[in-house]
């Protein structure tokens, strides 16, 4: 595995344990188990992606989401195909989204159908056509 794939498995698991400490009470022991795991994950990581990782996360907003059907799972806008492509010919890549700056990776739903059975679709209904207006009387 290379650098980068080991710095976003880092980062999956430190959003993964700043997640359940928030659930969590600071009067338990599970507590302080979870700030031991999540202080030895960010001495793994290096300082500036640790800043990108913190500035975000200050900030209210998701540092690392998943890519899913192509859609960023931080800001929920739709990437672009080139984009996608890199994410699927390099996974092991740390990437950023152009859209809103997160962390991202792909998560390919194997599970889901390709087309969408003719049932389950629903129906468009047809534009309108613009109604004329007379120019009378100018």
């Amino acid at each position: 595995m290379n650098q980068a794939a080991d710095i976003l498995k880092s980062l999956r698991r430190l959003a993964e344990f700043d997640a359940a400490l928030r659930k969590l009470s600071d009067q338990t022991d599970e507590y302080g188990e979870t700030q031991d795991k999540i202080e030895s994950l960010r001495a793994l990581l290096p300082t500036s992606i640790l800043g990108h990782y913190d500035g975000r996360k200050a900030r209210g907003k998701l540092a690392i989401a998943p890519v899913h059907r192509g859609v960023c799972g931080a800001c929920h806008l739709s990437m672009a195909s080139g984009r996608l492509s890199d994410l699927r010919r390099k996974p092991g890549e740390l990437n950023v989204c152009d859209n809103c700056g997160a962390f991202i990776y792909l998560v390919e739903d194997r599970s889901a159908p390709a087309i969408v059975p003719s049932s389950d679709r629903v129906p468009v209904p047809k534009p309108l056509k613009p109604k004329r207006t007379s120019a009378k009387g100018s």
